[in-house]
């Protein structure tokens, strides 16, 4: 418990530090109204929201395709909780540095509710409900404002999994690999390529927890560890269950 709350409160430290960190800069837009990333995702109370005020949210980048372990997305957190958002690039990681801090301005930009992710992006043209925030508009909405070169998750066990935790930065400590999936790859192979997979983990109290691990990763070939490991990754909510993607390979 001890350790849990030193990790909470070290999380939130760091994100301090890098706000801190600006030399007075006030942002893209003096007249823009700075707001968290959870106050930002209440206002998609239905399937999507279309943002007409001049809100912006700044966060830490945690996650982008530098892997290939997110497509065309990446995920910043505040001391509030996690962002992903929807960007049409393959190289997001060039323009967005893990560890960069972003600041985004909002007005104009869309929230809709996939699954139970809310999800930040562009207004939709086809049938997707939501976006991506192309090249033209990416120079427009969003720009590195700072760096933080150190950022420690919010360690919880599989049990305390929530709604509040989807989108945001998490570790599970002392996890292993389901026995009947040891030895395997973190992800299948058919027809020479690697595809998207599950993998179940339990804990040291028999519960068990999904790690998605998408086909375009760099380490989708690569054996899981049979040991017991600690991973950090994104939380992601889909077909009524929780599961974590891993992020910049943070599994040791």
């Amino acid at each position: 418990m001890i350790s849990r709350l030193l990790a909470v409160i070290f999380s939130l430290l760091s994100i301090a530090a890098c706000s801190d960190s600006q030399n007075g800069d006030d942002g893209m837009n003096s007249s823009s109204q700075e707001v968290s990333i959870a106050y930002l995702k209440s206002l998609c109370r239905g399937d999507h929201y279309r943002i007409v005020n001049d809100y912006c949210v700044r966060g830490v980048v945690v996650a982008t395709d530098w892997l290939g372990e997110l497509n065309k997305s990446a995920v910043i957190v505040d001391k509030t909780g996690g962002l992903e958002f929807a960007i049409e690039s393959r190289n997001i990681s060039e323009h967005l540095p893990i560890y960069s801090e972003v600041e985004i301005l909002c007005n104009g930009l869309m929230l809709a509710r996939i699954g139970s992710k809310i999800k930040l992006g562009a207004t939709p043209t086809g049938d997707f409900p939501l976006g991506n925030i192309d090249s033209e508009m990416f120079n427009r909405y969003i720009r590195v404002v700072g760096t933080c070169e150190e950022f420690v998750p919010t360690a919880k066990s599989f049990s305390e999994i929530g709604v509040e935790d989807i989108s945001s930065l998490i570790r599970f400590d002392n996890i292993r690999i389901c026995e009947q999936e040891q030895g395997l790859a973190w992800c299948n192979i058919e027809n020479d390529k690697p595809i998207t997979t599950d993998r179940t983990f339990y804990d040291n109290k028999g519960n068990t927890f999904i790690i998605n691990t998408l086909a375009t990763c760099d380490y989708a070939t690569e054996e899981i560890p049979s040991k017991e490991i600690s991973v950090i990754g994104i939380i992601d909510y889909s077909d009524n269950r929780y599961f974590l993607r891993i992020v910049n390979k943070w599994f040791i």
